[in-house]
């Protein structure tokens, strides 16, 4: 719904300007919407001061991960709804640009916002990646087993644990943490081998065995990345922060400069 949204968004803004931002530098004075759309225009400056508002809100996530309890709201609403406002307020500082960047300050801010959203968005796409509950997976993947080929579950679990995965401590660095990343998925691989070794052929399996065999190659793969890919994500957060924080620090300097020399929006 967000996506969808998001979409709508920058349809609408695109059609309400496209035959301005279309025009070359020279030509953008002669258009009749220019006084409006223009970065210090009515609408364009307005663009950035919602976009400002949006950077904002935008870092409330960081607050609500670091000090909130489970009564604000769970986190991946929280997550979702950061990700959203981050590419919205990214929708909206090219339009407020008019999609060109004049001056230093605009430029660092809008590389910054880059960035950032860059960085979240690969930052997301770990969160998606980091199994949950791996190790209850692994254990009710080892049951059915279990239920399906009785006798089966104590090879499979000792099988299972001679392919542990790579030690990874918490506060491992982002270049640590990416380093492991071959040997965890070697890991998943060597576990995938093993349980088709200890367990029957695929012909002389049950259809009951084939799936519960099945899911066990999948939970044991995601168990074998867990903590790597708790660490990654644990650092790849903290390269984040530290871009927005710089982010945050440019859009308000960017912001603060305009307001002073008179660009307020409808404050003025």
């Amino acid at each position: 719904m967000l996506a969808l949204v998001l979409i709508a968004i920058t349809v609408a803004l695109t059609l309400r300007g496209y035959s301005f931002y279309k025009l070359s530098l020279d030509d953008r004075p002669e258009h009749p919407d220019y006084h409006k759309l223009k970065p210090e225009g009515l609408i364009g400056n307005g663009y950035g001061y919602v976009a400002a508002l949006l950077v904002v809100l935008n870092l409330s996530y960081l607050i609500r991960r670091r000090f909130g309890g489970a009564r604000l709201g769970s986190m991946r609403i929280w997550l979702d709804i950061h990700v959203f406002t981050g590419l919205l307020a990214t929708t909206l500082v090219s339009f407020h640009s008019a999609f060109q960047l004049r001056t230093p300050i605009a430029t660092l801010s809008t590389a910054s916002l880059g960035v950032v959203v860059l960085t979240g968005l690969i930052g997301r796409f770990l969160y998606a990646l980091a199994p949950s509950n791996a190790r209850e997976r692994l254990r009710a993947a080892l049951d059915a087993v279990e239920a399906a080929s009785p006798g089966a579950r104590d090879p499979l679990k000792i099988a299972i644990e001679q392919q542990p995965p790579p030690n990874i401590p918490a506060n491992a660095s982002l270049l640590r943490s990416l380093l492991a990343i071959p040997r965890w998925r070697r890991v998943g691989r060597k576990r995938r081998e093993v349980i088709a070794l200890v367990l029957p052929s695929k012909r002389e399996m049950s259809p009951a065995l084939r799936t519960a065999a099945a899911e066990l190659a999948d939970a044991a793969t995601a168990d074998a990345r867990t903590d790597g890919v708790a660490a990654l994500l644990r650092s790849w957060r903290g390269l984040h922060r530290f871009f927005a924080l710089v982010m945050l620090a440019t859009v308000l300097l960017h912001a603060g400069i305009a307001w002073k020399y008179g660009y307020r929006w409808i404050f003025a």
